[in-house]
């Protein structure tokens, strides 16, 4: 990847991130809680797939974003690490609310994985624009 590739597949990838959130809002305010918890996990996901392409990074799956957000980014201290278990939160969550049965989110849970997913998305586009 070349260096004008990694900004403009991260801009894209900001972009995206920045209408997943829009989604989980107004999935939020329509009731439909399961959605919203998945868009705003996607959210989070897509702002990470910005910081690591910034870096020249092209994780293949969602663990390997993960993996590689932790060893780039929190542990070198880049980044919070609650933005980490953030992120494994809302994955975990987006997995029971896509494909899960038994588990019911709420208004409330929608609501704090959307600021969880915001606060990461403002977090990696300072980090970028710095």
């Amino acid at each position: 990847m070349t260096r004008d590739n990694a900004k403009a597949n991260a801009a894209s990838e900001i972009a995206r991130a920045r209408v997943s959130l829009r989604a989980a809002g107004v999935l939020a305010r329509e009731g439909l809680h399961d959605d919203a918890i998945s868009d705003a996990y996607y959210a989070a996901f897509h702002a990470v797939r910005a910081l690591l392409f910034s870096i020249g990074e092209e994780p293949r799956t969602h663990a390997g974003v993960v993996h590689l957000f932790n060893v780039r980014f929190v542990r070198t201290g880049r980044i919070d690490a609650r933005h980490l278990s953030a992120l494994s939160r809302a994955q975990h969550d987006r997995t029971a609310a896509d494909y899960g049965t038994s588990v019911t989110f709420t208004a409330e849970d929608a609501a704090e994985q959307i600021a969880c997913a915001r606060d990461l998305v403002d977090a990696a586009e300072a980090l970028l624009a710095g």
